[in-house]
């Protein structure tokens, strides 16, 4: 029991964690580019190698997304 509330735990967890940083890179991207809300959330892709992780893993300070220059969050700099 304690197990399958873990693992329900652990799921609600991720998934909110997965849609703040969907949010915020949807954000970035109009902010950056000028791009419609519609716009970015077809450009915020899931994934290990999917846009937001692009993005939350920036090492410089924008990255070139799809044509777009998306401005990187300085908490998302791992380069530096």
């Amino acid at each position: 029991m304690k197990a399958t509330l873990l693992f329900i735990a652990m799921a609600l967890v991720s998934t909110s964690v997965f849609a703040d940083a969907k949010e915020d890179f949807i954000a970035a991207v109009v902010k950056s580019c000028g791009k419609s809300k519609e716009d970015a959330e077809k450009m915020a892709t899931p994934g290990r190698s999917g846009n937001i992780i692009k993005w939350q893993t920036c090492s410089s300070s924008s990255v070139d997304i799809d044509g777009c220059s998306v401005q990187c969050a300085s908490s998302s700099k791992i380069g530096n």
